[in-house]
C-alpha cells in the first residue's frame, strides 16, 4: 500500500529538511518554500492527505495560504496543522477560526509531531468514512423516494392510453431545457424529477374522456381542465423539494404567456418557470406523440408547429427565452424521443 503524502511547507531549508526527515519513514513527503507553490501543489490531482504549514513566512503568510486552501473545493478537506514558534501561539485562535486543525510549536519534537499527524490523518479518515456512508444512506433513500413517486405516476400515465413512456421522455427534457437557460445543478436535479407529476391529477378524470377518440364536448373539456387543480391538490402540504415544485409545475403547465391557458389565465413571469419549462416541453412531446384522437408528427414538422405556429399551438404562447432555448436544443429533444420511444 503507498505511503499517504504529507505536504510541508516553510521558506526555510533547513526546518524542510527538519520534518522531511522525521516524517518520511512513515509517509511520502512533498516540500514547498513559499505559499504560491504550496498552492499549486496542493491543486494537482494526487493531493497530500495532510498539509503542515509554516505561519511566518514572506509575501504570502501561512494564514492566507490557509485562507486560500480553504476556499477551493479541490482542497478544502485537507487538514492544515499550522507550525510556528513558541511567540506566535497566542495567534492559535486566528488560525484555527480560517480552518486549520491544529498548531504545533517550534522547537519541533519529533514524537509529538508524529503523534498529532497519526491523530489528524485517522480523524479526516474516520470523517471521509462517515461521509461516504452517510452519501450512500441518503442516496438510497433518495432513490426509493424517486422510485415510489415514478410509480404512483404511472398510475395517472396509464389511464391516457400510449403514453407509457412520456413521463420518462418530459424528465430528460426539462433538465436538458433548464441546464440550456443556465440554471443550477440543483435546480436540474429537481425538475428531472418533478416533471414527472405533471399529470398526476388525470386519476380524476373518467377514462371516457381520456381516451375519446374525437373531440371533447364543452362540458368534458372543462373536466379535462380540472387535472391541473386537482394535480395540484394531491400534492398540496408536500415536504419533498421535488414534491413542492410539482405543485406548481401540476398546476400551471397549461398556462400561456399570452395569457390564454388555464386553469388561472396567468401570463408572463406571473407564471411560475417551472410551469413555463414545462408547457414547451410537454407541448413538444405531445405533437410527437400518438393519441386517440390525432397521429404523431414528425420532428421537423413539430419544431416548426412551435416555432411558427399552426393555428392552434403558437410562439406567443411559449416564454421567448424559453423557446429559444428549446431552438437551440430541439436535435436533443428529438434524441431523447427515439431513444425512449413509445412501442408500436
Amino acid at each position: 500500500m503507498s505511503k499517504k503524502r504529507i505536504l510541508v511547507v516553510d521558506d526555510a531549508p533547513a526546518n524542510l529538511r527538519l520534518l522531511s526527515e522525521i516524517l518520511k519513514k512513515e509517509y511520502s513527503v512533498s516540500v514547498a518554500n513559499s505559499g504560491e507553490e504550496a498552492l499549486k501543489i496542493a491543486a494537482l490531482d494526487e493531493k497530500p492527505s495532510l498539509i503542515l504549514l509554516d505561519v511566518m513566512m514572506p509575501e504570502m503568510d501561512g494564514y492566507e495560504v490557509c485562507l486560500r486552501l480553504k476556499a477551493r473545493d479541490s482542497t478544502k478537506n485537507i487538514p492544515v496543522l499550522f507550525v510556528t514558534s513558541m511567540g506566535e501561539a497566542q495567534n492559535e485562535a486566528r488560525g484555527l477560526r480560517l480552518g486549520a486543525v491544529d498548531y504545533i510549536t517550534k522547537p519541533i519534537n519529533p514524537s509529538i509531531l508524529l503523534a498529532r499527524v497519526h491523530t489528524h490523518m485517522d480523524l479526516h479518515a474516520h470523517r471521509e468514512q462517515l461521509e461516504e456512508l452517510v452519501n450512500q444512506r441518503t442516496a438510497q433513500l433518495r432513490d426509493g423516494y424517486i422510485d415510489t413517486v415514478y410509480r404512483l405516476t404511472l398510475i395517472s400515465e396509464f389511464k391516457d392510453e400510449d403514453t407509457g413512456t412520456h413521463i420518462r421522455r418530459i424528465s430528460y427534457y426539462t433538465k436538458e431545457l433548464a441546464r440550456q437557460l443556465g440554471m443550477d445543478d440543483e435546480f436540474c436535479e429537481a425538475i428531472f424529477y418533478a416533471s414527472p407529476m405533471h399529470d398526476i391529477g388525470k386519476v380524476a378524470l373518467p377514462d371516457a374522456i381520456l381516451i375519446k377518440s374525437g373531440p371533447l364536448t364543452d362540458a368534458e373539456w372543462r373536466n379535462m381542465q380540472t387535472h391541473t387543480t386537482v394535480g395540484a391538490k394531491i400534492l398540496e402540504g408536500a415536504k419533498s423539494p421535488y414534491l413542492r415544485m410539482a405543485i406548481d409545475i401540476a398546476r400551471h403547465h397549461h398556462e400561456r404567456w399570452n395569457g390564454g391557458g388555464y386553469p388561472d389565465g396567468l401570463s408572463g413571469e406571473a407564471i411560475p418557470l417551472t410551469a413555463r419549462i414545462m408547457n414547451i416541453t410537454d407541448q413538444y412531446d405531445a405533437l410527437r406523440s400518438k393519441r386517440p384522437y390525432k397521429p404523431a408528427i414528425d420532428h421537423a414538422n413539430t419544431v416548426k408547429i412551435i416555432t411558427q405556429g399552426d393555428g392552434r399551438t403558437m410562439p406567443e404562447h411559449f416564454d421567448p427565452d424559453i423557446l429559444s432555448a428549446f431552438n437551440r436544443v430541439a436535435d436533443t429533444f428529438n434524441d431523447i424521443f427515439l431513444m425512449h420511444k413509445d412501442e408500436e
